[in-house]
């Protein structure tokens, strides 16, 4: 049964490892062509967007690999997701208030998924540990 599941989760991290290559792919030409070609609004627009596109098949991974998981593991990545949301929308709340009144240097929106990544996985691994230690 384990060595079952860890066959699972080793395919999943291939594809998953697989789709941020491809996004990182997609970004890198999308940057080189804008940056060698001298193109149209509507074509440097399509190319500013373009690396989207395998994020939204990494999220359609993601949520499949979710549901196949067992309640607990989903109830400690539910959690780790809101906190993670609320820390960041937070943040990016109080940002936002904080530049209404100081001058303070502009954060890219693009940082708030990375943001989100690193927060989730972090309040994940503080999940499990403490969940560990009670057992």
């Amino acid at each position: 049964m384990s060595n079952e599941l860890g066959k699972k989760e080793q395919k999943f991290l291939v594809k998953f490892m697989l789709h941020i290559a491809m996004f990182l792919a997609v970004l890198a030409l999308s940057v080189v062509l804008n940056e060698t070609n001298d193109l149209s609004i509507y074509s440097t627009g399509f190319l500013a967007m373009s690396p989207v596109i395998p994020v939204i098949f990494l999220l359609q991974l993601v949520v499949n690999h979710y549901r196949s998981l067992d309640e607990y593991i989903q109830r400690v990545m539910g959690e780790s997701l809101l906190w993670a949301v609320g820390v960041v929308g937070c943040a990016a709340m109080a940002y936002g208030l904080l530049s209404e009144m100081v001058e303070v240097p502009t954060i890219s929106p693009a940082f708030m998924l990375p943001a989100i990544a690193v927060i989730f996985g972090v309040a994940q691994s503080i999940k499990l540990a403490s969940d560990t230690h009670e057992e």
